[in-house]
């Protein structure tokens, strides 16, 4: 029965090994695929002078475009609206324009509309809010689990505590590399809970170890 875990274990490791080297090549070498707000990206500003119809509007631009893009106003009253895609060309906007023109009076021109550039936002700065919150909630978990069960040897708590909510952290890293799963607004939620059901699985291993003792 024990060879049979220790074959299991080794089998686990085995495979989170592979998801992890496959992960670190896949993003090193594509990088992670961030939803179209993270992205390069290009937008135009279009004051319509009254409010829009933001279904109308994306309806336009899903024609134009494709459905990858972003439309949303950005005014108190709900009259300037943007439209973002990975790339607009000329035509493109001079078309947006003219058909939003169709369903609104309004004086800006295609000419006068300016199609502007959007640097990618890097995958440090969608997380730096959320790197303070979790390193001081690991280290007071970390305390808690090295006092409580001392008895176990500080060192293998220790151990235990950190090697597997940051092994499962690296695995889902790695996962959403390999499976371009959009990294974005919901990825955050999406580490704390597998961060929390490491932590959970963490402290329910060390507490039945700590009862067969």
């Amino acid at each position: 029965m024990l060879e049979k875990m220790k074959k299991k274990n080794v089998i686990i490791l085995a495979i989170a090994m592979i998801i992890v080297i496959a992960g670190v090549i896949v993003a090193s070498t594509i990088g992670f695929n961030k939803q179209l707000r993270y992205q390069d990206s290009q937008k135009i500003d279009i004051y319509v002078a009254s409010e829009v119809d933001v279904d109308k509007i994306k309806s336009i631009a899903n024609e134009v475009l494709g459905k990858q893009n972003m439309v949303q106003t950005i005014e108190i009253y709900q009259d300037m609206v943007t439209i973002r895609a990975k790339s607009i060309s000329d035509e493109q906007k001079d078309s947006i324009v003219n058909k939003i023109k169709e369903n609104y009076e309004f004086e800006q021109t295609a000419e006068k509309t300016e199609i502007k550039d959007i640097p990618a936002t890097r995958i440090r700065d969608m997380f730096k809010k959320y790197v303070l919150p979790f390193v001081l909630s690991f280290i007071i978990i970390l305390v808690y689990m090295v006092v409580r069960y001392r008895q176990k040897g500080i060192l293998n708590v220790f151990a235990q505590t950190m090697a597997i909510p940051v092994l499962c952290e690296i695995l889902l890293i790695s996962l959403i590399a390999i499976t371009r799963i959009p990294v974005g607004v919901y990825t955050p939620t999406l580490v704390l809970v597998v961060y929390l059901a490491s932590i959970t699985y963490t402290v329910i291993k060390v507490e039945k170890q700590a009862d067969k003792n």
